[in-house]
């Protein structure tokens, strides 16, 4: 009988996908799944009637022909070896016993191909990447669906799913509302990376009653009443998922959504440990009320070092040499041979000066305080101490010193408050909390500045203009000599830090302490988080995926050899408390007469 090539089985999902999004086509489900049945079996589905006897009768007669004559139907298609010409896509866990009919009866048999027989066939389905806008009435005519898959469309609403459906996966959706009839037998929801909030989850609750599972992670429910009001009456509702949600950020989240909901067995996917069984009979009985949401959040970041700097600053020293050369009079470049033999990179940049720039959650940049580079005698000194085997010099800087311009800590006061709702004297033109977890899911993007050392400057001098108070109007006055002019800042590079972990937390936050005063507090510990190893790259790099979409698990990441990559260390924290002080540079070791003279040549 008629099968379907194998060039027209694979990958017809994909190519719909690419040419959905070629042509910015949008389609109901019921075009959706006409479209797929057509490419994936070469059937095109028609609104004729069924007769089970005619299609029985020509089952028989193609068994017959084949030579397979009082075998089953099932028997005859496993007979002989496997046809690997015909094998079907992941569509459909029906999709092989349908194939068989195909190769049985032919794609234009009217029995097989009518609609009031082809849609209660199935009992699963997966149509994602299809550029589906709705899901119609059609939907309903699949009576024996189990199964639907409608991942990564274009829903904006759930208007209607089959009456006996018991898992419905919506996943990357749009989906802020659900309209569909009341379907008790749907037992998980997936709508995980939705715009589901507050109203979308009231009608979940009340479409879903006896929902098993819900997975609602990275959606945008930002209020613990969001999650408790509407689920409290589930009382089959046994794992919940939050995870990436801005009300996963919220102090002592998971023993506020376990003391309220006291059904759950599993949230986030970590079943609920004892301690935090016990942690949630504390609340009980101190009668501790559900917590508001906070209207700030402190978010506090401490620079350790950074290996491997001579890598960014290798561009910029040669470009900096190079100008010099050409200001530099003709009898004067060539340089001594002693000077020949010196480093290049620390004779651009001594004096020089380091500027770090971070992006704050409402995408504001804010600047750090300045890190001084050492003269070319303190850098002589250093490279001395260090010995043949050490580091070479600006290869390796302690970051501990810098902290905001007027050298404070780099520790923030993030607003989190509701959308219009008034905080530090402005209206928050979006929610704050949902601002912040799409930051935590971006990262922290940090980028490296550096400003060479002006050319007048004299030597020992940092390269950096001293600060307004102190060059103003001093007791010279106008007779103080003017501040020489500064050469622009060069970007050299820079990171992007990886803060998923505070969205997917499994632990409690439920400290001995409050546990011994059998309340919670205000606030939690700090969440710590220490990044020993995040790749600092050139400004040409930036951009790249590898550098914006940091993995979470620092062990997934690419196998690098760490003398040819430039490493940042710093300790973030979420909830943080008082931020400590920030912590002087050790002194450069005392220079040795013989380094200081060769400097001076």
């Amino acid at each position: 009988m008629v099968g379907v090539t194998s060039n027209t089985m694979q990958s017809t999902m994909q190519a719909l996908a690419m040419s959905a999004s070629r042509k910015n086509v949008s389609r109901n489900f019921k075009e959706a799944f006409a479209r797929v049945l057509l490419n994936e079996t070469g059937v095109t589905l028609s609104a004729g009637a069924v007769s089970q006897e005619s299609m029985d009768r020509e089952l028989q007669m193609a068994l017959r022909l084949a030579g397979y004559s009082g075998d089953t139907a099932a028997g005859a298609a496993d007979a002989g070896p496997p046809d690997e010409s015909n094998k079907v896509g992941t569509w459909s866990d029906d999709a092989e016993e349908l194939m068989k009919l195909v190769q049985q009866l032919g794609p234009r048999n009217p029995n097989l191909s009518s609609e009031q027989y082809l849609k209660p066939f199935f009992r699963h389905l997966c149509l994602p990447s299809l550029a589906i806008r709705e899901l119609d009435d059609d939907v309903a005519r699949f009576a024996r669906l189990r199964f639907l898959d409608v991942s990564q469309n274009n829903l904006t609403c759930i208007d209607n799913v089959p009456p006996n459906l018991k898992y419905l996966k919506v996943y990357n959706n749009p989906i802020s509302q659900i309209s569909c009839k009341p379907t008790p037998s749907l037992c998980f929801l997936g709508l995980g990376y939705s715009k589901i909030g507050s109203d979308g989850l009231k009608q979940a609750a009340r479409r879903f009653k006896n929902l098993l599972s819900l997975d609602l992670c990275f959606s945008e429910v930002a209020n613990f009443q969001e999650v408790v009001t509407p689920l409290a009456p589930l009382p089959k509702l046994r794992h919940l998922c939050l995870a990436g949600s801005p009300v996963g950020v919220m102090p002592f989240y998971r023993v506020q959504v376990l003391r309220w909901l006291p059904q759950l067995h599993v949230l986030d996917g970590v079943a609920a440990a004892d301690e935090e069984q016990a942690d949630v009979q504390m609340l009980v009985a101190s009668s501790a009320p559900l917590r508001q949401r906070p209207q700030t959040l402190r978010f506090g970041l401490q620079l350790q070092k950074l290996v491997g700097l001579r890598r960014l600053l290798e561009p910029v020293a040669e470009a900096i040499l190079a100008e010099r050369s050409k200001r530099a009079p003709a009898e004067e470049a060539a340089p001594p041979a002693e000077e020949e033999e010196q480093d290049d990179i620390v004779k651009a940049c001594a004096s020089g000066s380091l500027r770090l720039k971070l992006e704050l959650p409402d995408g504001t940049w804010t600047e750090t305080s300045e890190y001084r580079f050492r003269n070319l005698e303190e850098l002589a000194a250093i490279k001395a101490a260090a010995g043949e085997d050490g580091p070479p010099p600006l290869d390796q800087i302690f970051l501990a010193g810098v902290g905001t311009p007027v050298k404070e800590p780099l520790y923030f006061d993030l607003d989190v408050g509701e959308e219009g709702s008034e905080v530090h004297g402005e209206v928050l033109q979006e929610d704050g909390l949902l601002r912040l977890s799409r930051w935590l899911r971006k990262g922290l993007a940090v980028k490296f500045f550096f400003r060479e050392a002006p050319p007048n400057a004299p030597e020992g001098e940092a390269a950096v203009a001293p600060p307004a108070s102190e060059g103003a109007e001093g007791e010279e006055g106008e007779n103080a000599a003017p501040a020489p002019e500064l050469p622009e800042e060069v970007e050299l590079g820079g990171t992007v830090l990886a803060l998923d972990a505070y969205l997917w937390r499994s632990g409690t936050d439920v400290a001995e302490e409050a546990r011994a005063a059998g309340q919670l507090p205000e606030s939690p510990a700090p969440w710590r988080l220490e990044v020993t190893d995040a790749q600092v790259v050139l400004t040409k790099d930036f951009l790249q995926p590898g550098v914006q979409v940091p993995p979470m698990d620092s062990k997934a990441a690419k196998k690098v050899n760490k003398d040819d990559i430039s490493l940042l260390s710093v300790v973030i924290e979420l909830h943080a408390g008082e931020a400590p002080p920030l912590q002087e540079e050790p002194p450069p070791p005392v220079a040795d007469p013989k380094a200081k003279a060769k400097a001076k040549k």
